[in-house]
């Protein structure tokens, strides 16, 4: 939802809305594991590192492939990847 904001109610570029929009979303997921450690919940360690270490190989293929296409493909491919999300979200909700 907050990458449509950005888009379409304040005119961010695709670029600039994508970036701004995880920025944000690091301070959300950093304050929630902090609590959630606080709590006790302590993180599978294999699990943990093996997010870490896919999410940075997937971010610098990702950007490598958003700094080279124009924002009509980028467009697009955040399009097709926010819907095939969303059919699995609802998959699984149905499969539950």
């Amino acid at each position: 939802m907050m990458l449509m904001l950005l888009t379409t109610v304040l005119g961010y570029e695709l670029k600039t809305a994508v970036g701004t929009s995880v920025f944000i979303m690091t301070f959300t997921a950093l304050t929630g594991s902090i609590s959630h450690f606080a709590f006790g919940g302590a993180p599978d360690i294999v699990t943990l590192v093996l997010c870490v270490l896919f999410t940075l190989i997937w971010a610098r293929i990702a950007a490598k492939f958003a700094n080279k296409a124009t924002p009509e493909v980028l467009n697009r491919a955040t399009g097709i990847v926010l819907v095939a999300l969303g059919i699995a979200v609802f998959a699984f909700s149905l499969i539950k």
